[in-house]
């Protein structure tokens, strides 16, 4: 009976170590498609749009900048913005003086991009964005998953009617929080539609996501608390539209996907409300948002 268990297991490890020919994938190069970064607002400081295209997946660029564009928006006010090309697919738009914006509350907006006989467009309505009322501090100690030190939550109620979208970012010392996980997104006051909840006070879970996540620490390390005495924290309120709370949500989830082992969904590129005479595939999102904000100083 052993010598038979024997045999069985050496035919097995002979099986695995035979199973070694290396297969040579080829994958079929597709067409580049046009990437629209186009995050507009209504701060008085430059404009700017990013242009790229994509590449393949072995391909040992970053990105492709796009430079022979003329780039544009027009208003529904009947004035022209023209975004000149800065280099490295950055085109920008510089306000005259500190009063000069792109618009106000309800304007809308058309984008416009020529490109080898080519024209790519887009439309955004900029949105109202809630006002912030408070933004809090508090030291905790002892709660389980928590560092002990000092949290932050901002207070802000959304507006009225079913359906504002909000991107939150928060600032630590002048530094955007750009980690995946730190993406900010509501949905009306909570964070989707399903949620139905209109016209109240972000929930916890938003209000408090303001706080930095920490980077990964060895065994044995300390979490470090989010802030300390001195930081300065600002948190801007971004209106945005549904197709731009859409594709934040999808990039989001795609960069996170990673951590979902076996229960990962397919990667695929992210769309959004950018559209080709030719009725072409394009990538990237344009949205121009009113923004509420509040800074203030831990202490």
């Amino acid at each position: 009976m052993k010598d038979l268990a024997f045999f069985a297991l050496g035919s097995t490890l002979f099986m695995i170590v035979s199973c070694t020919d290396v297969i040579d994938i080829q994958p079929d190069d597709a067409p580049a498609l046009l990437v629209v970064d186009a995050w507009l607002d209504n701060q008085s400081h430059v404009q700017t749009i990013a242009l790229s295209e994509t590449i393949t997946y072995f391909d040992s660029e970053s990105k492709r900048a796009v430079t022979d564009a003329s780039v544009s928006v027009q208003s529904d006010q009947g004035r022209t913005f023209v975004f000149e090309h800065q280099g490295q697919g950055s085109y920008q738009w510089q306000p005259s003086d500190s009063a000069d914006v792109l618009g106000m509350t309800g304007h809308g907006f058309l984008l416009q991009i020529d490109r080898q006989e080519m024209r790519y467009e887009a439309s955004s309505t900029m949105l109202p964005s809630p006002q912030i009322e408070e933004i809090r501090q508090e030291l905790r100690e002892n709660e389980l998953g928590r560092a002990d030190g000092i949290w932050a939550e901002f207070i802000a109620r959304d507006l009225e009617g079913a359906g504002n979208t909000y991107w939150i970012k928060t600032y630590k010392n002048e530094r955007l929080l750009n980690k995946p996980e730190e993406i900010n997104l509501a949905f009306d006051a909570a964070f989707d539609a399903g949620s139905q909840i209109d016209g109240l006070i972000f929930i916890p879970p938003i209000r408090e996501l303001i706080n930095p996540i920490p980077d990964a620490t060895s065994d044995g390390q300390e979490t470090p608390a989010p802030w300390s005495v001195f930081d300065e924290i600002r948190v801007e309120i971004h209106s945005i539209s549904l197709p731009a709370f859409e594709f934040m949500s999808l990039a989001r989830d795609q960069i996170l996907n990673g951590n979902n082992t076996i229960f990962a969904t397919p990667i695929a590129n992210t769309q959004g409300n950018v559209i080709a005479d030719d009725v072409s595939e394009v990538l990237g999102i344009f949205n121009v948002a009113e923004i509420s904000a509040m800074s203030t100083r831990i202490n």
